[in-house]
């Protein structure tokens, strides 16, 4: 799979689930042209059409009453799932009740929201209104989940796959088909089939594999912690697979969909708010830190991270919305840092240019790469460039507890926050191939461009015992688990960049590699804070004003 983070790696995360819908839609166009399904291709494309028309309308109309930009993939990525579960006709009626249920889609972004997000699955939640209110006054537009069907089965799974693979939420996916299949699949045994037969028959001619795919693990009504994800996603899955019906109310995927996001609303609601920024700076070489004050008090732990969405940029395929990791920082403000190279990313270069006084958005805050909450546990940490920003907020705030860092840095390019890890109690190991001068009495460098066991060793004898908790990307992941495996060490929590290039050597979390910065951007270091602020200089150790970020996940 290598490979294909590679790749993905320079495609974010909604732009993924974009093709990968496209890629089930164009299998299921050619396959109704060749009458392998009974489905008019050019009904399903105009359904596609009035689906987004009216997820966007309503989005756009949101945007204006809230004040937050609409995000127009969101829309489309709405309007393809729709057109899975709405026959495609070419109908008045049809295309008329098409574009209403996405209406409904865009209008529950609107009207269903607490601080700042909203609550609900968006086609999930059309999908409901459609059910109860649409289809019984058209006569038309309730849902019917035509895509499960056994011919498209493998090209959702791998659709699916692909996107779980870059969101990482395979976990989620698996928990609300595990408990689908759990109570579905007995339950037709009991009514005659044979085991086997039922296990198939769900699989293909149930919605569960787009649902587990697109619609369980929509990013902004999941819960912050893993286990409350998978909670909510095995509620989900039994609620759509025991049978009731209750007035207008039945068994039905979107219904327990809506059902589920309502639990997260109650126990563990995440919450947006906005980022004013007060700075820039540089955390150390190649590197771009955005200093940044919230709105309102931020609640996170260390090691935990923030989806930031650039709310005025002009987005490319990788979107306006990028996961980072938080570090602590003075004056209650908070930092975004990222490697930087000669043709940053949209993201980046809308980021590094924004005014002092303009205003992001974090979306989400939330992560379970925490620490032991054992104090006494020894604990191994182990990063590559960017990756070590989830670890600077753990090693301040872990008080007197045993810390080893090992920092790869395969290029040679001292890792951001030098200083600033010097200042800890941490004791750090750089492998690097030239020597690191005037390295802090606590620090260890070894020769080389990559981990190895004997580096380990020689620093860490009682490696078994440690918590080890691997940050970087994709490739550093992979290498650290197999000589962590090596050593004695069984279990390792890693935190793994997804958007890195194909160069793993020293990505940025959007999939850039660093260069040494330009000239311009050499000076770039001083940190201007309004209304009373201090103005002071920023260079490769000093302490940030906040809390630094970097990984896309």
């Amino acid at each position: 799979m290598g490979r294909f983070d590679g790749l993905a790696g320079g495609v974010g995360a909604y732009r993924t689930a974009t093709l990968a819908l496209l890629a089930v839609h164009a299998a299921a166009g050619v396959l109704g042209h060749l009458d392998v399904l009974e489905l008019d291709p050019v009904a399903l494309a105009a359904t596609v059409g009035a689906a987004s028309v009216g997820t966007l309308l309503t989005s756009l109309v949101g945007a204006l009453v809230s004040g937050v930009r609409a995000h127009v993939e969101s829309s489309l990525i709405t309007g393809l799932l729709l057109a899975l579960l709405l026959w495609p006709a070419l109908t008045v009626e049809s295309l008329v009740g098409a574009g209403l249920v996405g209406a409904a889609a865009g209008l529950s972004k609107v009207l269903v929201r607490w601080r700042g997000r909203h609550l609900l699955n968006p086609a999930a939640a059309g999908a409901l209104v459609a059910g109860l209110a649409l289809a019984p006054v058209l006569g038309t537009a309730a849902p019917v989940w035509w895509v499960a069907t056994p011919v498209l089965a493998p090209v959702v799974l791998v659709a699916g796959l692909a996107v779980l693979r870059r969101t990482g939420t395979g976990a989620v996916a698996a928990a609300y088909g595990s408990a689908y299949l759990a109570v579905t699949v007995p339950r037709l045994v009991l009514s005659g089939q044979e085991p086997l037969d039922a296990l198939a028959s769900v699989v293909g001619s149930h919605p569960v594999l787009v649902v587990a795919a697109f619609m369980v693990v929509e990013p902004l009504t999941q819960a912050p912690r893993r286990r409350a994800r998978l909670a909510v996603a095995v509620l989900a899955g039994v609620l759509a697979g025991v049978p009731f019906a209750a007035g207008p109310l039945s068994t039905s995927p979107e219904l327990a969909i809506v059902a589920a996001n309502l639990v997260t609303a109650l126990v563990a609601a995440p919450r947006a708010l906005r980022l004013v920024v007060v700075g820039h700076g540089s955390p150390g070489p190649g590197t771009h830190e955005v200093l940044l004050r919230p709105s309102r008090a931020l609640r996170w732990q260390p090691g935990q991270w923030a989806e930031i969405d650039v709310l005025r940029m002009r987005p490319d395929g990788r979107g306006r919305r990028r996961v980072f990791s938080l570090v602590p920082g003075g004056r209650d403000a908070v930092a975004v840092a990222f490697a930087v190279r000669e043709r940053p990313s949209a993201f980046k270069r809308a980021l590094m240019a924004a005014p002092v006084g303009s205003t992001v958005r974090a979306t989400c805050v939330g992560g379970d790469f925490l620490l032991p909450d054992d104090p006494t546990r020894p604990v191994l940490m182990i990063a590559g460039g960017i990756g070590v920003t989830p670890f600077l907020s753990q090693i301040e705030h872990a008080g007197p507890r045993d810390m080893v860092l090992v920092l790869v840095c395969p290029t040679g390019m001292p890792p951001p926050y030098l200083r600033r890890l010097a200042r800890t109690r941490a004791r750090v190991v750089i492998i690097s191939p030239d020597p690191v001068p005037a390295l802090p009495p606590r620090w260890t460098w070894h020769r080389g461009t990559r981990l190895t066991a004997s580096a380990l060793r020689s620093v860490m004898p009682d490696l078994p015992r440690r918590a080890a908790y691997v940050s970087g990307s994709p490739d550093l992941v992979r290498r650290a688990r197999a000589v962590l495996r090596e050593v004695g060490v069984r279990r390792v929590r890693t935190d793994t960049f997804t958007g890195y290039g194909r160069r793993p050597a020293h990505r940025s979390p959007d999939g850039a590699a660093p260069a040494a910065p330009a000239p311009a951007e050499r000076d770039r270091g001083r940190r201007r804070v309004p209304e009373g602020g201090r103005t002071r200089a920023a260079d490769a150790g000093a302490e940030p004003g906040g809390v630094t970020a970097g990984a896309s996940r």
